[in-house]
């Protein structure tokens, strides 16, 4: 038997697996009758039991991956009994027992593989073993869903399981109905309401949902809690708790279909809406000799025409032909609207990729035609296909954090997934994803396979001759069918669209009139709605006119069919939309036809034979004719209403037309959808009869219900009168050949096609699809349709004549084939880009959860110091300039600290404070360091004089060279014009024009050029003096040019320094150079006149200071007071406005060229020593002026010292001793004596100042990595071009993520270091200890900080 078995699996790589997964079969069965037995207490307490022995098992073990093992080792033990008791659960909370095929399907979804199981073999129920065996781990487990009402149903549908064996069930649901992703809900049975999405379902905190024990929703909603829980700022604020385990339900739409587009949080960024415009104006002018158009590889690319048209219309260099690989940034700005707008031009069709509704473009899902709200194409690609369209531009985004679904499943530590088709792209779950694809057999094969099994399987023929299996009972010698497999015919092919539509709107035709249920798939919703127009009355009967005038035309004429074209027909062709009775009746009357009226008896009759109808069938077809095909359109314009169409499809005369594999998710039921209410009540009146319903099917319960009398029913009687209705529609639906599936065009993905034929013969019902295929259809058109479209012109074959061909089957077959490897490696290249971006993703995620977890982050905040500063003083020492920038950003990092008592000087002040120290004697007295202090505030002035001579020397030697330059290459620009002259003479039939001449030149120096009279008669022939006059003005335009700018330059960087434009006109230049230097030291004279001496601003500022403070002067804290009165002044000034006198502040003297003077004398290792000591101290005084304040603060609020937290007096506890510290906790924080007094201090500023750290570490890191991904994208389009080097861009790429990335972490480094002097904690962080005290007001105050009091006071 096990063989049998095995051979529905595929492959001996399965055996193995399938032997071990019976072999638990048959130990769950053996306890099937012991766990029915128990009480629901006791059933309930089984979860209890089995948590404990997982707990013990795993007791002790500190290695995370020996853990791991342990715990999957155990899990594995405990499968049979679990598996029991989740079958025993259903049983009694849902009527509904796991078949045995379920519990293989449950046994390879626990060891991490994907259950290839039919539609309608319970993969919701199946679910629910390996998710209750999986959370008893206590970690959480998730089920993934492809939409909210699936998770929210699903969730409902089992939560009696879970909830009868102990365990909460969580559902995630889209922002708009849990206040932005910030609530979810648990399910709550005794929670009532109207409304189906609330029903059942109590609103909690989102945290709450993950903490469930099993938690349902869909991929985005999982994928984007992740990347919200890495921007919160505070750990609190995460919701979800890891990620152990998860089944993903319909794997292949979520881990295949939707794996192209990555998940991305992103907010409005600049507004670049005009270049979308403007580009979309651009390409809607180019000519089709510009772009070449590559559907199959999806591509649009200009050709070197196309680029220069480009240029043309906007008026800008695209790119240098000789070097099209080097652009600059702005070009490769430019580069990516236009390459975008191209796309959306010429791929993205709108009702296709995307429908405009409300004035937005919505995106419209490739594979299940959902409309996606919300969601929008990255790189700029939405906004293109808005201006496209002509809708509001909405500006671009910033990329907050972004991950794409395969990463995200990836960090799962034990992944599986369910679904009807995998086998197609099992290379891509393994290479991807490291999942093995597992058929499982269907419920019925599965019996059959039994050696004991009472089934049989028959090979048969239908009426037409296709062959037909079906089952019947092995002890029936007629071998009457009791179930089916599905029934798949050969594809149809048909030359033109028009013609294929015909054959499908016939079909549904012929069997709607039968009242055979039918399934239509499209592959757009454009083409759903097309096909729909074709069910109204109007083109109904349009139809049958044109089969009526055919089949007469046939008659008449002595012909069977028409596999040849008749050119008499070729008007029947047209579209139906374009033909009317009109022009038919010639037709009709040519074939004799007496009435176009289809509904005349003799019409009807023979539509009747042409449809291949029994005459009971003519009511039914009159109905149609005059009233159109009545149907339902499932597609993404009906998103929230797809349950319940699908739900109805499966009933009797039902027509359903489905956008692809819309309505996933939602079993197809012969006769209607019966509620799983009415089976669970039919099986608790079978149970109370004494029959077991389990294993039973639908029919098998009916026959048993004929042997319960009506009275037994008791308060079920409506339920089983409603089953026993629902029997016998489905009976007449059977008895019509069960639901019929119509493909109306062969999608690009094999598996796509599977899944739409799957949802026909359910669980064994009759069911048969058939697929319409025209030679005009994307996939035939892209891959080879052309030779057999070549094949039937040449053949003349009827338009109405489908085809039934291998070779045209093999066709379609290597077309998806080539079209799935295009799309895995899409999907592929777009997991490859991000690996390298993934690689990044996880470091500075591992970085913030550091920040979050760990308890003091001092010395990582002081080794970010170190090496920044490091860096920073070996960079500025080898540069010119380095010492007096290095000086700038150091008191721009530390400002002094003068506050509570403490005072502490930047590093350039320090500087100067030892060069006072110095120049004072030993004993100084105030005379002497007054003294000292203008002789330094001379130094300090000329130092800056020094400085300013230079860089003014060197301004002025710039500007020379580069007047000099722009001088020659004018002058050689009139030279080559002058020997042009002679040339254009004897070219130019008449004399040259002077005034044209003169404007010529003009443009070619670029200089206004006046010339009198004589000089312009004299520009032709290139005389002499017209030549040396344009000379002149070039030379004095270019010298008033440049004399401006230097002004300018000189004027921005002294602001008082007399010196205009006009006094430098009319000199040579080294007579410039010798004026502004001489501006520039009389300035400086006077300033120092102003400044220095006895009767100067500063010795006028500093005496009433040094009276005022006497010998205390001497002490250095007041030097820091000396040193900012000394650096800045105040100067009247006079306000306009109110016409008052003003006084503002100046700055009078520049510390930094001194100290840069004295700094630059020093060795590099020891300045940079020297700095870090400065730097480490300065956050010590920090430290300590927070603890003031925060001790101020604490004491106003009478706090005792045992109300504090508890890390704080662990920290204490340390300090003084567990005695001591007992000893004390009662007293009030102002009580305590003046030792532990300071300690309390310096506590209090280490905890406020480290959350500071965390607040500063994590704001600089978000922010560094924000700006990082927008700079990824930009290196994708730019990267793009590197084809043109002949490079690979994906390894040019990541070669420069990795300079980027390099980049970012010294900026994160740059960024805390930065800010960490002169951040200021948020009131979250301040308060901090106040929310400790009020969770210390519900709880008494701990005896002592021990382990146990550490615990409690963490939660």
């Amino acid at each position: 038997m096990l063989q049998k078995i095995a051979r529905f699996f595929g492959a001996d790589a399965n055996e193995r697996a399938l032997k071990s997964f019976v072999e638990k079969l048959e130990k769950i069965n053996r306890l099937e009758a012991q766990y029915e037995a128990l009480s629901d207490e006791a059933l309930r307490g089984l979860t209890d039991d089995f948590r404990r022995r997982l707990a013990q098992a795993c007791e002790g073990l500190e290695d995370e991956k020996e853990r791991q093992r342990v715990e999957q080792e155990t899990l594995d033990a405990l499968l049979p009994e679990a598996f029991a008791a989740v079958r025993e659960a259903s049983k009694r909370t849902l009527g509904m027992r796991h078949y045995d095929v379920q519990m293989i399907g449950g046994m390879a979804l626990h060891s991490g593989k994907i259950a290839e199981m039919r539609t309608g073999e319970g993969k919701t129920l199946v679910a629910t073993l390996p998710l209750y065996l999986n959370a008893l781990t206590g970690r959480g487990v998730h089920l993934v869903t492809v939409n909210d009402y699936l998770a929210r149903r699903d969730a409902r549908w089992m939560s009696p399981i879970y909830h009868a064996l102990g365990m909460q069930v969580g559902v995630l649901q889209m922002a708009g109905r849990t206040e932005n992703g910030k609530k979810a809900f648990l399910v709550d049975p005794t929670r009532i309401s109207s409304f189906e999405d609330q029903h059942n379902l109590r609103l909690v905190d989102r945290a709450e949902a993950y903490a469930a024990d099993i938690t349902y929703g869909t991929n985005s909603e999982y994928g984007f809690d992740y990347l919200r829980d890495n921007l919160v700022m505070r750990i609190e604020e995460r919701v979800q708790r890891g990620h152990f385990y998860a089944i993903v339900d319909e794997v292949d739409n979520i881990l295949i279909d939707e794996a192209r587009t990555p998940l991305i949080i992103s907010g409005p960024a600049a507004d670049d809406a005009e270049w979308y415009v403007r580009m979309a104006q651009v390409v809607k002018q180019l000519r089709p000799e510009d772009y070449e158009v590559s559907e199959k590889d999806h591509q649009v690319t200009l050709t070197e025409v196309g680029e220069a048209h480009v240029e043309d219309l906007l008026g800008v260099e695209l790119r240098d032909p000789e070097r099209p690989e080097d652009i600059t940034p702005e070009q490769a700005r430019i580069l990516g609207y236009l390459e975008q707008a191209l796309r959306a031009q010429h791929l993205y069709r709108k009702n296709k990729e995307y429908i405009v509704q409300a004035g937005r473009v919505v995106i419209v899902d490739e594979f299940t035609g959902r409309l996606m709200p919300g969601r929008r194409w990255s790189e700029g690609l939405h906004q293109a296909v808005e201006a496209k369209e002509g809708v509001r531009v909405e500006p671009d985004n910033v990329t907050y954090a972004t991950i794409t679904l395969q990463n995200y499943f990836r960090m799962y530590q034990k992944l599986a997934g369910m679904t009807g088709t995998a086998a197609t792209e099992a290379e891509e779950f393994g290479k991807i994803y490291k999942l093995d694809v597992l058929p499982i057999p269907t419920n019925l094969e599965f019996r059959v396979s039994r050696s004991d099994s009472e089934l049989v399987a028959v090979d048969s023929r239908d009426e037409q001759g296709y062959k037909v299996t079906y089952y019947a009972r092995r002890d029936d010698p007629q071998k009457r069918p009791l179930f089916w497999k599905r029934k798949d015919y050969p594809d149809l092919v048909y030359r033109t669209d028009e013609a294929k539509q015909r054959a499908i709107t016939t079909e549904i035709v012929r069997l709607n009139a039968m009242g055979r249920p039918q399934l239509v798939g499209t592959t757009s919703v454009e083409h759903s709605e097309r096909l729909s127009s074709r069910m109204s009355a109007e083109l109904v009967r349009r139809l049958m006119q044109t089969l009526l005038i055919r089949q007469a035309w046939l008659k008449k004429h002595d012909r069977a069919a028409a596999e040849v074209a008749i050119p008499e027909l070729a008007l029947l062709n047209q579209p139906l939309e374009k033909l009317n009775v009109a022009d038919l009746r010639p037709l009709a009357r040519q074939a004799e036809l007496a009435s176009l009226n289809p509904e005349e008896e003799t019409n009807m009759q023979m539509l009747l034979e042409l449809l291949q109808l029994d005459a009971v069938y003519a009511p039914r077809l009159i109905k149609i004719l005059q009233g159109g095909v009545q149907h339902q359109v499932l597609n993404a314009r009906k998103h929230d209403e797809e349950a319940l169409i699908i739900l109805r499809a499966g009933a009797y005369g039902a027509v359903t037309i489905a956008t692809n594999m819309a309505g996933r998710g939602v079993d197809i039921k012969l006769g209607g959808a019966l509620p799983d209410e009415v089976h669970r009540d039919v099986n608790r009146v079978l149970r109370r009869n004494g029959i077991d319903p389990y294993g039973m099917t639908d029919e098998e319960r009916y026959q048993a219900l004929q042997q319960v009398p009506a009275d037994a029913y008791g308060i079920y009687a409506e339920a089983v009168q409603a089953f026993l209705q629902h029997i016998q529609q489905m009976r007449q639906v059977r008895a019509l050949g069960g639901l019929h599936v119509i493909g109306s065009e062969r999608h690009e993905a094999r598996r796509i096609d599977n899944q739409l034929r799957g949802r026909a013969a359910r669980q064994g019902d009759p069911g048969s699809s058939r697929f319409y295929l025209s030679l005009e259809d994307d996939l035939m058109r892209l891959f080879g349709g052309a030779q057999v479209e070549a094949l039937m012109k040449r053949l003349k074959i009827d338009e109405s004549m489908p085809i039934e061909s291998g070779i045209v089957g093999r066709v379609v077959e290597q077309s998806q084939h080539s079209v799935e490897g295009r799309n895995f490696d899409i999907r592929k290249h777009t997991l490859e880009y991000d690996d390298v971006l993934n690689m990044q993703r996880k470091r500075i995620f591992a970085q913030r959860d550091r920040v979050f977890t760990k308890e003091d982050l001092f010395e990582d905040v002081a080794e970010m110091l170190r090496a920044e500063l490091q860096t920073r003083v070996a960079q500025e020492a080898k540069a010119e300039e380095g010492p007096w920038r290095l000086l700038a950003y150091l008191e721009e990092i530390q400002p002094p600290i003068q506050t509570q008592g403490v005072f502490y000087p930047t590093y350039t002040q320090r500087l100067l404070m030892q060069e006072l120290r110095a120049a004072l004697p030993e004993r100084p007295e105030p005379a002497d360091l007054y003294q000292a202090f203008l002789q330094l505030t001379e130094r300090v002035l000329h130092a800056e004089r020094e400085h300013v001579l230079r860089t003014v020397q060197d301004l002025l030697e710039r500007a020379e060279e580069s007047f000099d330059a722009q001088l020659a290459e004018r002058l050689e620009m009139l030279d080559t014009f002058r020997e042009g002259l002679k040339e254009r003479a004897e070219a130019e039939e008449g004399p040259l024009r002077p005034q044209a001449l003169l404007e010529e030149l003009s443009g070619l120096v670029r200089t206004p050029l006046r010339l009198s009279p004589e000089q312009l008669r004299a520009l032709p022939e290139g005389g002499a003096v017209a030549l040396d006059a344009v000379r002149q003005q070039v030379q004095a335009n270019l010298l008033g040019v440049a004399l401006t700018r230097l002004s300018g330059t000189l004027l921005r960087r002294i602001s008082d320094l007399d010196l205009r434009p006009s006094q430098l006109q009319n000199l040579e230049w080294a007579d410039v150079a010798d004026t502004v230097l001489r501006v520039v030291e009389a300035f400086y004279d006077r300033r120092a006149e102003q400044l220095l001496g006895k009767d100067g601003q500063i010795a006028h500022d500093l005496d009433p200071l040094f009276e005022r403070l006497g010998n205390a002067v001497l002490d250095e804290r007041n030097w820091m007071a000396l040193l900012g009165v000394a650096a800045q002044g105040t100067q009247m000034d006079f306000d306009r406005r109110t016409h008052r006198r003003t006084w503002r502040r100046v700055a009078r003297l520049n510390y930094v060229y001194l100290t840069a003077q004295l700094i630059g004398r020093r060795e590099e290792q020891d300045l940079t020593r020297e700095i870090i000591e400065h730097l480490e101290q300065a956050v010590q005084m920090q430290r300590r002026v927070w603890g003031i304040l925060e001790w101020g603060r604490l004491t106003q609020n009478d706090v005792t010292l045992g109300q504090m937290e508890g890390s704080l007096l662990r920290q204490l506890a340390e300090q003084w001793g567990e005695e001591t510290l007992q000893a004390h906790l009662g007293d009030r924080l102002n009580e305590l004596p003046e030792g532990p007094r300071r300690d309390m201090i310096l506590a209090l500023g280490r905890r406020l100042q480290n959350e500071a750290h965390r607040e500063l570490l994590l704001r600089v890191i978000s922010q560094a990595w924000i700006d990082y991904l927008t700079q990824m994208e930009a290196l994708r389009v730019q990267i793009g071009m590197e084809s043109y080097a002949q490079r690979d861009p994906l390894v040019a790429y990541k070669s420069r993520a990795s300079e980027l990335f390099n980049d970012l972490l010294k900026e994160i480094r740059s960024g805390v270091v930065a800010a960490m002097m002169t951040y200021r904690p948020s009131r979250a962080a301040a308060a901090s200890v106040e929310r400790d005290l009020a969770a210390q007001d519900e709880r008494p105050a701990p005896a002592s900080p021990d382990r146990s009091t550490k615990k409690r006071k963490r939660h």
